[in-house]
Parts: C-alpha cells; structure tokens; sequence
C-alpha cells in the first residue's frame, strides 16, 4: 500500500511575513513541489501576501522547480527568505548566486533571495567557479576550435 503524503504545510504569519514548513521531510519531491504552488498561489495571489519564508531545516534536496517558483515570486515583488537551510541547499549553485544572509530578519539563519551576481556571466572564457578539470576541457576546446577555424597550408 503507497504511503500518503500528508497534504498539510504548516502557516505561521509574524509582522507580514509568512512562514511555510512542510515539516520533517528531507527529500521534496514532485508532489510537494505541487503543494507549496498551490500553497504559495493562495497566499500571494488571492491573500495578496507580500513576504514569504520557507522553513527548510531537514530539506537535503529540492526539485528544480522550486528555485523557478522562488523566482518567480521574486519578480513579482515577493520578498523571499530561507530559514535554516541544510548544507546540502546552501551547497547548490543557485542558492550561492542568489541568496545572501538576512541580518534584519529575527531568525539568525535566514537567507533572502536578491536578484542575482553584479557581474556578468562570461560567454568566451570558464565560469568563475569551474574546476581544475573544467578549465583543462576548456583549454582543450579552445584548441581544437582554433584548429578548425586556421585554413591548412595549400601546398
């Protein structure tokens, strides 16, 4: 027999923030995703909420579809905050390039989504945070492009 999720996120509201916690579940799934969107959906669209934070401190993965509904809301205006995330978040690429540490907010691990890095992202070099191994493969594409582009000698 599957086991069924339980279709509740607790709501706690202190001065015109929203908290959402979905609770002891470390691993989110499609399903929850579904449920924090309809969840999020009430709160901004027909509450007319204007500051959201999601409680994550058991979460160790996310689907990628929670990073879209954050931005989201984000351009919407909605302010956005993370409260007490898990190494495993503060350890993904999107959380380091845009989220920052909240010092106005009560909680002492809050994180606030801003609009993203000052510089821009190169285009004909590697990524700021590639790796040793990123840059060789670079290097080596680099190499052969060159070649492919150099006419051959006619002889």
């Amino acid at each position: 027999m599957a086991r069924r999720k339980r279709q509740r996120i607790s709501l706690q509201e202190e001065n015109g923030t929203v908290t959402l916690d979905m609770g002891p579940i470390e691993i989110w799934d499609g399903a929850d995703l579904a449920l924090l969107r309809e969840t999020v959906a009430q709160l901004t669209e027909q509450e007319g909420k204007k500051s959201l934070c999601f409680a994550i401190s058991h979460v160790k993965y996310v689907p990628s579809g929670f990073f879209g509904m954050l931005l989201d809301c984000h351009d919407r205006g909605i302010q956005i905050r993370l409260l007490s995330p898990t190494h495993y978040v503060t350890g993904m690429l999107w959380f380091q390039r845009f989220f920052a540490r909240d010092a106005g907010f009560s909680a002492p691990d809050c994180y606030q989504l801003h609009s993203g890095p000052e510089e821009s992202i190169p285009h004909d070099q590697p990524l700021p945070w590639a790796s040793e191994a990123d840059q060789e493969i670079w290097d080596a594409n680099q190499v052969k492009q060159r070649s492919m582009l150099t006419p051959e000698p006619q002889s």
